[in-house]
């Protein structure tokens, strides 16, 4: 069904908690789900987003986006955090660049290797 609409999007959504309320934990099974969509997206209209809703944090964040997500969604890690807005959204942003520069320090290892 996805399928069929993926070109007539911008943007899909994925649900990773059960939708209804906040400050509900990150639900690991949808891992899959969010590279499936990223695949499918990537074959029928690419640069199309796939936004990730629930349980998103510091934790969360780089396993996301590991999965093919690019727009997060992190209402209560940001605005239920008790050290404020700012030194939450720093948290987010300092695991997401890790996780950037852990990549690219393993791409380097890999074509360093082939280059062998």
């Amino acid at each position: 069904m996805l399928e069929d609409i993926v070109p007539d999007l911008d943007q899909v959504l994925v649900m990773t908690v059960n939708p209804g309320f906040g400050h509900q934990q990150f639900i690991p099974t949808t891992l899959p789900k969010i590279e499936r969509v990223r695949e499918l997206i990537e074959r029928l209209k690419p640069g199309c987003d796939v936004e990730v809703d629930g349980g998103i944090d510091s934790t969360t964040a780089p396993l996301v986006v590991r999965a093919g997500a690019t727009v997060l969604v992190a209402g209560s890690a940001i605005f239920g955090d008790g050290e404020g807005v700012a030194t939450a959204m720093k948290r987010l942003w300092t695991a997401l660049h890790h996780m950037k520069d852990e990549t690219e320090s393993a791409e380097r290892s890999a074509r360093q290797r082939s280059a062998r």
